[in-house]
């Protein structure tokens, strides 16, 4: 694991395709479609982003403008790769990232799902080594796409040790099924457990604390992405709070989803996450349309969310102790370098 020495801080909950520069993006659009109906990248990016009142609907909505431009195109899926990297070193000073998406979502005529995992590791793997950080990759299961889900832990598993470190479900958590998820995904989850690969979850962002129950007792995730809604079930999160499981808190996205009105920032469930000492991450979910990168975030969560730095300090401590890294020597090699 070679590290930049100028680089100190770590994210585990970055999509991929919600992080490619506008430019970028604007720019394919124009190449596939000369005619598109957006004059600039600044009306291009007035389209895409959600507008108040929010809601993760809304939020999701954005992606059918993106996902069209760059599925598909091998070109695209390493330019925007290479540019997040770039971004992450730059922009965010990152010396650890967890990237994540959907193959099933970035895939075409022209390009398999298989092939774009490795496009993306070819990529990831020739940008880290510019810029001194280390990138891992984790493949996003879609809950509207159930019949994918076996397929997308068998390609966990046969990159596993060569980028890609786990798996997630993704999609509208609103559409959450209080009979239960669909048996293929409970499957791929206890299959991606069975070779040890790593396994976090959306869960508890739009849907009821109960889809955190389930997350974490039948998809035995280790690790929650979202997860506010556990705060509003008493029992559920003090049930919780005994276990190891890790919430991946993304502040800004949380209120442009609509998990969190913009007018109760101060009893924003991180709030409670640090007070009574459960494991919590700061991370960005989609910069694209958020457009804040983790310097911008951290800056809303101690001027907006009134987050003490010692909290921001312990997010990233304990971001190193839920990575999904391969041996413990790493993560006390990673936990080194961030604290010096």
């Amino acid at each position: 694991m070679y590290l930049n020495n100028d680089l100190k801080g770590i994210e585990l909950h970055l999509h991929l395709d919600g992080a490619i520069r506008p430019t970028t993006l604007f720019e394919i659009a124009k190449l596939r479609d000369p005619a598109h109906k957006c004059a600039n990248v600044d009306e291009f990016m007035h389209l895409l982003r959600p507008k108040s009142p929010y809601s993760l609907g809304k939020f999701l909505e954005s992606f059918k403008y993106v996902l069209p431009i760059v599925a598909g195109d091998k070109e695209a899926l390493t330019r925007m790769t290479l540019e997040c990297i770039e971004d992450c070193a730059i922009k965010s000073g990152l010396c650890y990232v967890e990237l994540r998406f959907a193959p099933y979502c970035l895939c075409g005529p022209s390009l398999d799902p298989e092939a774009v995992v490795l496009t993306v590791l070819a990529a990831i793997k020739r940008a880290s080594r510019v810029y001194g950080l280390e990138a891992r990759l984790i493949l996003c299961i879609i809950r509207e796409m159930p019949e994918t889900a076996d397929a997308v832990v068998q390609l966990a598993v046969k990159y596993q040790g060569q980028g890609v470190v786990g798996i997630d479900i993704a999609g509208d958590d609103s559409l959450w099924n209080p009979e239960g998820i669909s048996n293929e995904i409970v499957k791929a989850y206890a299959l991606a457990e069975r070779y040890n690969v790593h396994r976090t979850a959306h869960a508890g962002e739009n849907s009821p604390a109960a889809a955190v129950h389930e997350a974490v007792y039948t998809l035995r995730a280790e690790r929650i992405g979202h997860g506010y809604n556990v705060v509003h079930n008493p029992s559920l999160y003090s049930l919780v709070k005994r276990t190891n499981v890790h919430f991946e808190v993304c502040p800004s996205s949380s209120i442009v989803t609509g998990a969190v009105h913009p007018d109760s920032l101060d009893q924003h469930p991180v709030h409670q996450f640090h007070l009574d000492g459960l494991s919590y991450s700061l991370n960005t979910d989609d910069p694209l349309i958020t457009g804040k990168w983790i310097a911008e975030e951290l800056e809303f969560c101690t001027n907006q969310l009134g987050l003490p730095l010692g909290a921001i300090h312990q997010s990233k401590l304990h971001a190193v102790k839920a990575a999904f890294l391969d041996t413990e020597e790493e993560r006390a090699m990673l936990l080194k370098h961030i604290l010096t």
